[in-house]
């Protein structure tokens, strides 16, 4: 379900390829990720079975991991009971869809499965040479799967702190070791991923701004308490429920941090520290309250929120709590059935699309799409990549060109219309259950790529925040001979 990773499993030549170029197969020098051992593992599954059913499979068996790692790490601090609360906490948290159902999602589990058992030796085995290679080795590898385990030594360190100060055996000399094992290893890695990316990489043209950091961290707090079901900007009366759900942490965390300080309330407090420091890294890559494109981000930082709810929820005496942890748990899981078929939905839609573009291309066509489906609900469809995917699909004689991003509610045909205007520009019109993208925490001039421009019409009245309802399309002279195609809500269609 996503072309890119496609095309860079099969550019790798060696086990050696993926080190010496970036996550999007491109040579050194080329900027975005450093990724290599990420992707080595999806050429390995590729290499097993092309059939994406067995890719999904495996993310689902290193999800399965991750929430047994949580369990165990909960387990070494505060007991069964906590482990117990905290593991079911992440098997069932909502927003964990995009890094279990999209393909592609899998570089932040891969990640995660292999920085918590470096936490866990860090906490539990005895000091020794063969303790500290073994962890310097999992953080390697951590930071070599994705960038976001840079903090590990940080998170381990807020542990280590709530530890030590809970027992004796574990405040031994040396304890703070692992923390600086970890340190030298991130350093050392960063060295070689500066070399190959050329320099910090990441998304182009996503300066991290005080607005833009503080509006991310809204994004993922609020995302991070509600279902992805739950469109939030769209029915501003939801955010009532990450907005109570924050209130309860609060006054969590309040009366652990006035009353006697045990070891639930330090682990507690440890998981919200847990919670923003994991953030940190993307703060300049604010969640889509919209489309939930950015979800797979806080897989690393919900385990924070696990380990407070375990320390919490397993301290409370009231059997009533944990019987309203468990109604919580239980709509919880509800709510992530209910976006797996979400993304059963998206994937088949998908391949109708791709067929549907493929009809209406003649041979050696150049087609420009005034506007395309990148999302349905809270699944990606192409965001991106229609353009490789209608190459990669057996049609690499036609080009193709995509403009205004258009986020699916619900499958209608006729809800997105195009008037063609003076000076070559197209007017798009469109309804709340499929309404264009536009940006919200970035320019505030039209979104733009080589060859269209697009953005809310001057006229556009006030909408919910990061979607329009009419929208000016400007396809460049360039490929003025071009077809014009749109996606009507349901269709690809010709434009009149």
């Amino acid at each position: 379900d996503d072309w890119v990773l496609l095309r860079t499993v099969r550019r790798v030549t060696s086990l050696w390829w993926p080190f010496t170029h970036n996550d999007l197969g491109q040579p050194s020098g080329s900027g975005h990720f450093y990724r290599p051992l990420w992707v080595l593992w999806n050429r390995a599954v590729y290499d097993v079975s092309h059939s994406p059913a067995f890719a999904h499979v495996a993310n689902l068996v290193l999800f399965g991991i991750v929430c047994a790692e949580v369990a165990l790490l909960v387990r070494r601090i505060a007991g069964n009971r906590a482990a117990a609360i905290a593991g079911v906490t992440v098997a069932v948290f909502p927003s964990h869809g995009e890094s279990v159902a999209w393909i592609s999602g899998n570089t932040d589990i891969l990640a995660v499965a292999l920085a918590l058992p470096a936490v866990l030796l860090a906490l539990g085995a005895r000091r020794s040479i063969g303790r500290d290679v073994a962890i310097a080795a999992l953080t390697a590898l951590a930071v070599l799967a994705k960038e976001i385990a840079t903090v590990l030594p940080v998170l381990t360190a807020i542990l280590l702190l709530v530890g030590a100060a809970g027992s004796p055996t574990l405040r031994r000399p040396g304890y703070w070791r692992p923390v600086l094992v970890m340190l030298a290893i991130v350093v050392l890695v960063l060295i070689p991923r500066s070399l190959v990316i050329g320099g910090i990489g990441g998304y182009g043209g996503q300066a991290v701004t005080p607005a833009r950091a503080g509006g991310a961290l809204a994004s993922f707090i609020l995302g991070g308490l509600s279902a992805p079901q739950l469109s939030l900007l769209q029915h501003p009366v939801l955010l009532l429920v990450p907005a109570c759900v924050l209130v309860l942490l609060a006054a969590g965390l309040y009366r652990a941090w006035r009353g006697r300080s045990g070891l639930s309330e330090r682990l507690a407090l440890a998981g919200g520290a847990w919670f923003l420091v994991a953030l940190i890294l993307v703060l300049n890559q604010p969640l889509n309250l919209n489309t939930r494109n950015g979800d797979r981000l806080l897989l690393l930082p919900s385990i924070g929120l696990a380990i407070a709810a375990g320390a919490l929820i397993a301290r409370a005496r009231l059997r009533a709590v944990v019987a309203g942890w468990a109604v919580v748990a239980l709509a919880c899981a509800v709510s992530c059935v209910l976006g797996a078929l979400d993304w059963r939905t998206a994937g088949a839609e998908s391949r109708r699309l791709l067929a549907e573009i493929e009809r209406l291309a003649p041979p050696h066509a150049h087609l420009i799409a005034l506007s395309l489906p990148t999302d349905y609900r809270s699944a990606h469809l192409y965001p991106d990549a229609l353009d490789l995917a209608v190459s990669e699909s057996g049609r690499p004689d036609v080009t193709f060109v995509g403009c205004m991003p258009v986020q699916v509610l619900s499958l209608r045909p006729r809800q997105v219309v195009f008037v063609p205007l003076p000076l070559g520009l197209w007017f798009g019109r469109t309804t709340t259950r499929a309404p264009f993208e536009v940006p919200v925490l970035g320019s505030s001039a039209p979104s733009s790529s080589a060859a269209c421009q697009f953005g809310p019409a001057p006229d556009q009245p006030s909408e919910t925040l990061g979607t329009a309802l009419r929208a000016l399309v400007s396809p460049s002279p360039a490929v003025a001979n071009a077809i014009p195609i749109y996606f009507d809500g349901r269709d690809m269609r010709r434009a009149p």
